[in-house]
């Protein structure tokens, strides 16, 4: 009995099999659509209201509001204290002549060591001009609950927040011209639960930015 070869048989079906092949998948692009993602650090700011809280003067008689600081009982005037940055910071993100940016997204880590509630905002300014072209929390500042504190007054564990915020289609068309970021907040002097708030020297604000941005490029413009 003759053996049936193989080879011959294996042959007639690898034509058959190219002959099926859709052509346009020979048809191969000059370009390709690429998406990417990175993570940009702004860095860490520190705030106080100690500026505020040593220009408090003592006195004789009973005053309606009042505030503990460095354990010395002191008048205040205000219901809460403004803090801001000192300067505003370059912002160095990465431009976007190619349109190749498709959405930035700001990661905001609140830690609040003060025994009182603080609100916060991020402005962003152009080049030549302080005022805010936009800003981060589009419904008003982030507020973040007080710190946790002992039964004497004193705090025990800031409270940590973090914020994530996709920034709007409006933002990605006004970003060419950001050029400066600004942070600005306020710190509440008292609280409903409490007569006297204590405060100290060591306790502050601290806020740690970064951002996620996702880019498409197109080999094509490349």
């Amino acid at each position: 009995m003759k053996k049936i070869r193989a080879f011959p048989v294996i042959l007639v079906l690898l034509i058959t099999m190219i002959s099926c092949i859709d052509r346009d998948i020979l048809n191969i692009s000059d370009s390709l659509e690429l998406h990417s993602s990175y993570s940009l650090p702004f860095g860490a700011f520190d705030y106080s209201i100690n500026n505020y809280l040593e220009s408090l003067d003592k006195v004789t008689y009973p005053w309606p509001d009042s505030l503990f600081y460095n354990d010395i009982l002191y008048p205040t005037f205000a219901s809460s204290v403004a803090f801001t940055s000192i300067d505003t910071f370059v912002l160095s993100l990465v431009k976007d002549p190619l349109d190749m940016i498709r959405s930035i997204e700001f990661l905001i880590l609140v830690d609040n060591g003060y025994p009182t509630e603080i609100s916060a905002q991020v402005y962003f300014l152009s080049g030549g001009s302080p005022v805010p072209v936009d800003s981060v929390f589009k419904s008003g500042p982030c507020m973040v609950p007080p710190a946790e504190v002992s039964g004497d007054g004193l705090v025990t564990r800031p409270t940590m927040v973090l914020f994530s915020v996709v920034m709007t289609s409006d933002f990605l068309q006004k970003f060419p011209d950001i050029s400066y970021l600004m942070i600005r907040g306020r710190v509440n002097t008292t609280r409903p639960d409490v007569q006297w708030v204590k405060f100290y020297t060591d306790y502050q604000v601290g806020l740690h930015i970064g951002s996620r941005i996702e880019l498409l490029y197109n080999t094509g413009d490349l």
